[in-house]
């Protein structure tokens, strides 16, 4: 039996993404999950709601400085900035974080170039351009109800009557074929919108 060549440690947000990194990673036979120091190759998956790299930190603290790839939702510029600084060579948009693409990265980041923010920014806007699935006014609105606003309070908030508010979230539920408020609001945390 071959060794593998990669040894990959995985730092997630919650135990869920983290268990399903290592199951993707586990697919290819080239890489070893690392459960401790040692690793090649880092990959972090941060909270996709999240403007802040808190895992990439963490890791960094306990692995040090590696290629790896991160995991997120949009980013500030100063979050670009840490990731280059922590050794990142590409930053994956949630929903283009497939097990191909996953496995293909991490494969290509020990040997590929350092990336400065600005090319991970990059890189990241090209993997989600394409149609969005939530027009403007039906992010504002899910973004109101994450909050745990109601459509009242909603309505009031965005200068809208509530049967606006309804219509706008109906709308997007139809178009998309969600059951409810919730699934909406989940899609677009998904999706990195809110």
């Amino acid at each position: 039996m071959n060794a593998p060549d990669l040894r990959v440690a995985v730092y997630a947000a919650d135990p869920v993404t983290s268990a399903g990194l290592v199951g993707i990673l586990s697919q290819a036979t080239a890489l070893a999950v690392a459960p401790g120091p040692g690793a090649d190759v880092l990959v972090a998956a941060e909270d996709p709601a999240g403007q802040d790299v808190p895992v990439l930190r963490r890791a960094v603290a306990e692995q040090g400085i590696l290629p790896g790839i991160l995991i997120a939702g949009p980013l500030p510029p100063s979050g670009h900035r840490t990731a280059a600084d922590a050794g990142v060579r590409r930053i994956l948009p949630y929903r283009a974080a497939r097990p191909e693409l996953l496995i293909a990265e991490v494969m290509a980041a020990r040997s590929a170039p350092s990336a400065a923010a600005g090319r991970l920014a990059a890189g990241y806007a090209a993997l989600t351009e394409g149609p969005a699935p939530f027009h403007e006014r039906e992010v504002s609105v899910l973004r109101l109800i994450a909050e745990g606003k109601d459509t009242a309070e909603i309505g009031a908030a965005m200068g809208y009557s509530q049967r606006t508010v309804k219509n706008i979230l109906q709308h997007a539920q139809r178009r998309l074929a969600l059951r409810n408020r919730a699934e909406a609001v989940a899609e677009a945390i998904r999706a990195g919108l809110i």
